[in-house]
């Protein structure tokens, strides 16, 4: 009786429904809250409270990107989707550029016998302010093009979709060799979430030694406490500016009563 052969299981790489539970309850539960703040600021500026609307205004756009943030990881965590089949790959994933990847998805189905190599490197984002080391994947394929498959921080790794993983279970199924094409930097400042700007050329440079890369991460770590700092001053200040210079009238109608006789 002959033997069959099988193939490599199936695997699957996506959100779980945990995560995508927690990003949609987060978003429609503040959803109702971001959506009152345009009404909020037009009564106050209709009724002449310019200076009183900085703090009403620094919240507002604050919980704008919050919401951004969110939106943006809901919709990301309900599409992104790798798939290792038997005879092919299919991916699922933002096809953008930058940092952070727009939001423009490319479902392709690759059969592993087109996949020439899987390509990764070091890309370095924003070197002079808030240095990001990040850790790149993607395919390249036997016609030239290549298929992104995404961009991890090796520090923390996202347990859903381990790029870096899934790129090197690829190329044992396609029989390829993993390239890794060491260091290259690139402006954050030209490629602002992949929207603006003109398609920056790669800047090859050595790789990166240990102390370089302590040095790079406690770059971003400390720009990133001034940031957060800087943003609580922001709203602890509004706040305060808004509640101290509210007219005692204000006041006197929530508590139900009449203005203080002068």
């Amino acid at each position: 009786m002959a033997e069959t052969t099988r193939g490599p299981e199936r695997t699957v790489y996506e959100a779980g429904g945990g995560r995508k539970l927690v990003l949609a309850m987060a978003f429609l539960i503040l959803l109702p809250f971001w959506a009152s703040l345009p009404a909020m600021l037009v009564q106050r500026l209709m009724h002449g409270l310019w200076f009183d609307t900085i703090g009403l205004m620094v919240f507002a756009l604050i919980f704008t990107a919050l919401m951004a943030l969110i939106g943006v990881q809901l919709y990301q965590s309900l599409r992104s989707r790798v798939e290792l089949g038997e005879r092919s790959v299919r991916v699922s994933l933002p096809q953008g550029s930058g940092a952070t990847p727009m939001l423009r998805f490319v479902s392709r189905d690759i059969p592993y016998d087109q996949i020439e190599a899987v390509e990764t490197r070091c890309v370095l984002f924003g070197n002079a302010l808030a240095p990001v080391l990040l850790r790149a994947t993607r395919l390249r394929t036997k016609d030239g093009s290549h298929v992104r498959l995404g961009n991890v921080n090796e520090d923390n790794v996202d347990a859903a979709l381990p790029f870096p993983e899934i790129g090197r279970r690829i190329a044992e199924r396609a029989g390829c060799q993993v390239v890794d094409g060491g260091t290259v930097r690139r402006s954050i400042e030209r490629r602002v979430m992949g929207f603006i700007g003109r398609k920056t050329p790669i800047e090859a440079s050595p790789p990166l030694t240990e102390a370089e890369m302590a040095e790079l991460k406690g770059r971003h770590t400390r720009a990133m406490t001034y940031l957060i700092a800087v943003m609580a001053v922001l709203v602890v200040g509004g706040i305060a500016v808004d509640v101290l210079t509210a007219p005692p009238a204000s006041y006197a109608t929530i508590g139900g009563g009449s203005p203080p006789a002068k």
